[in-house]
């Protein structure tokens, strides 16, 4: 066939309207087969010149078939632990001390030469606010920027929170707080501008045609099966889902010279399992209607008498299916079997898209949720995002759309993972952190609670604070970049803990303990979410809570980690753009993310690292820190020659604690370590400095001595 003849346009129709036409399909009018058979056993096709005619007739869907336009249709606390800043000399033992269905155009989206799910129609994205910083972690030094005065407490915070502006011509200037504010809202924006976001898809039913077109341009079988005329080669017509229905305009049982155009296959994917529905309507002759499965078995037929409709209901598994119109009456008062015909193919709403139809109702919201189970009933972390985003879409949160918000959630965050529900929690009903914003410029603006006349930006930065991890902890100096490497490299370990330039030693001794005696709880603390954001789990007020947190770590101007990061052995800071082991950096990062939410018994409810001991997580207890970490509770004492008394630990106390699977940490001179092990031939406690440096070997005696205190958990 020549290709250029493929595709003509029939009369009468749009211009977007075509037929399918065929040609040179030879099958003698009267040969014998069964009409529920989808292979019909086709004398014509023994002849092998016939056979090498049907090869060279099976060309491409592509090439064939035609898409047209659709129509719409926690007792006493022991003492904190932290770091001295002043003494940052890496290389010396470091001292501390205490302180509606839209219509939607397909007609050249789709997979027509195989059977695979169509793919969503892409949409245009409104034009996105880009700056030179929208993307990137901020300044590249914030000890230019000009002084700041901390919004939290009033105090100058002398050119460590600014924002560098790019040199400009005199005659103005350029506030870099207002920079840096736009900046933060175009990362969030972009981010969620981007497709995978988007669940506002137009729904309806998109329409194909198929006609027998004139003399030498039928759509009959005979001696090479075209699209259509063959089981084997069934005119896909893409995915049914609920809202998403198809329909075939067309014609069957016309002749072409001898022959006649007596069946007509389409091909569909039942997207997620349920109630289908099938109908033929518009007959003016006697035709029948049958459906198969991907392996050519009858599932179930309708053919009823004369021209009444022909329709079958029955329930689909997720799979290939393939309708069959078939005409074998020719008689003279039957139209001689010949007939126009529109073929609808529908899947009826599930449990939960019923739900969702009764409880849910703004259009934008119930769309968002329908798209995002039209092919499961499971609601991803995209999925919730998108549903979530959609509630902005007319410039603020109506009261309408922030009611369906908390009912979504209510109804369906069982079927989300725990961080997901969790998470989501947070930007609908509200949470303590989200007072305020921090971003990356290391500067405090406000935010609030989502409530009725939110706008659709102060939802984008919710939406970003806690699902994508874009509300970076307060830095005293640096900047942020992009970290390389994997979240673990051989598995989690206490050696992996490096710790840095805020005070929180008694932190990662915890979760030195932790890795080291109940490393199932750190595998299980993260959750890559495949974009370079981790859902990291703590356990407050005797409930999981979870915090995003993005792989933008901060960074000194030597390209290395300013805080905690992957230990060594060697107390080096790594460089943050090597291929690191994130693990360690990511839980500190996490920590001080959630510490705005005022749960983690911290002097300064900020989402900040912090130097000195009342900012961020800067300085803090043991005995918090491990049950934050393993969500068991936990108890402290001091090291005493006899243990009598509350709160003293004995050697033989101290022993039995150590040799168990119990999470034990020392502190003394204001810094907090972890006891990993003990020898019972010396007597001696091995005890980790989380600096990765100058590890101590001590026995109980010695520790007396020194004033220590311990912390461990109680199971």
């Amino acid at each position: 066939m020549d290709a250029s003849n493929v595709y003509q346009p029939f009369p009468g129709g749009d211009a977007s309207a075509y037929g399918l036409t065929q040609q040179n399909n030879l099958q003698p009018e009267l040969a014998f087969f069964d009409p529920l058979s989808a292979h019909d056993p086709l004398s014509a096709l023994a002849d092998e010149a016939q056979n090498d005619c049907a090869a060279t007739l099976n060309l491409p869907r592509t090439a064939f078939w035609n898409q047209g336009t659709p129509i719409q249709n926690h007792t006493s606390q022991p003492t904190g632990f932290g770091w001295v800043p002043a003494l940052s000399d890496q290389g010396s033992d470091r001292q501390q001390d205490n302180s509606d269905q839209a219509q939607i155009d397909l007609l050249t989206d789709g997979h027509l030469g195989r059977r695979d799910i169509l793919s969503t129609q892409p949409t245009t994205s409104t034009d996105l606010l880009k700056l030179n910083q929208a993307n990137q972690a901020g300044p590249t030094d914030l000890n230019t920027a000009q002084t700041q005065l901390d919004p939290l407490t009033g105090d100058t915070r002398s050119g460590a929170m600014g924002f560098v502006p790019m040199p400009m011509p005199s005659i103005f200037d350029i506030d870099p707080d207002l920079l840096s504010y736009l900046g933060e809202r175009a990362e969030v924006n972009n981010l969620l501008a981007e497709d995978r976001f988007d669940r506002g898809q137009s729904t309806g039913t998109e329409t194909h045609y198929n006609f027998t077109i004139g003399s030498g341009f039928s759509a009959h079988e005979g001696s090479g099966y075209d699209v259509t005329d063959s089981f084997h080669n069934a005119a896909d017509i893409g995915t049914v889902a609920y809202r998403d229905d198809k329909q075939v305009i067309g014609t069957v049982g016309y002749r072409s010279g001898w022959n006649r155009d007596s069946n007509d296959y389409f091909s569909f994917y039942a997207g997620k399992s349920g109630n289908f529905d099938l109908s033929l309507t518009g007959l003016s002759a006697n035709v029948g209607l049958a459906l198969y499965d991907e392996g050519g078995s009858l599932v179930t037929w309708s053919n009823k008498w004369g021209t009444q409709d022909e329709n079958i209901s029955t329930y689909l598994s997720e799979g290939h299916y393939t309708s069959r119109i078939y005409s074998h009456n020719t008689s003279w008062w039957n139209n001689k079997g010949a007939t126009a015909f529109n073929l609808n193919i529908s899947r009826q709403a599930d449990c939960f898209e019923q739900i969702t139809n009764c409880l849910i109702d703004d259009s934008s919201v119930k769309n968002a949720t329908l798209n995002s189970i039209k092919l499961d009933n499971e609601f991803s972390r995209d999925d919730v995002i998108g549903i979530l985003k959609s509630a902005g879409d007319y410039g603020s949160v109506t009261n309408t759309e922030l009611t369906d918000l908390k009912q979504f959630h209510n109804i369906f965050s069982g079927t989300m993972r725990a961080d997901i529900a969790g998470l989501s929690k947070k930007v609908v009903f509200g949470d303590a952190s989200n007072d305020h914003y921090t971003g990356y410029d290391s500067i405090v603006d406000d935010l609030g609670n989502l409530e009725s006349g939110t706008s659709t930006q102060n939802l984008n930065l919710l939406i970003g604070k806690h699902m994508l991890g874009t509300d970076r902890p307060m830095i005293h100096t640096g900047t942020y970049t992009q970290a390389g490497g994997t979240l673990e490299i051989g598995g989690y370990s206490a050696g992996d803990i490096d710790q840095g330039a805020t005070g929180s030693c008694y932190f990662l001794s915890a979760l030195a303990g932790t890795a080291d005696k109940k490393v199932s709880i750190i595998e299980d603390m993260f959750t890559d979410n495949g974009d370079g954001t981790y859902s990291v789990r703590f356990y407050t007020n005797g409930q999981a809570d979870y915090v995003t947190v993005d792989s933008m770590m901060a960074t000194k101007a030597d390209g290395t980690y300013l805080h905690a990061d992957t230990g060594a052995g060697d107390a080096i800071d790594g460089v943050v753009a090597d291929h690191n082991e994130l693990w360690v950096a990511l839980a500190e990062k996490a920590y001080a993310q959630l510490n705005e939410s005022g749960r983690l018994n911290q002097e300064e409810a900020t989402n900040r690292y912090g130097i000195a001991g009342d900012e961020g997580i800067s300085w803090g207890f043991t005995t918090d820190a491990i049950t934050h970490i393993t969500g068991l509770n936990s108890s402290w004492g001091n090291a005493s020659a006899s243990g009598v008394g509350v709160n003293n630990v004995s050697s033989a106390e101290l022993q039995t604690l150590v040799n168990s699977d119990r999470v034990v940490c020392a502190g003394w001179g204001g810094h907090a370590r972890t006891i990993m092990s003990y020898d019972e031939v010396t007597g001696v406690y091995e005890i980790r400095n989380p600096y990765d440096e100058n590890h101590s070997s001590l026995t109980h005696a010695q520790l007396i001595s020194l004033g220590a205190q311990f912390s461990w958990s109680n199971s």
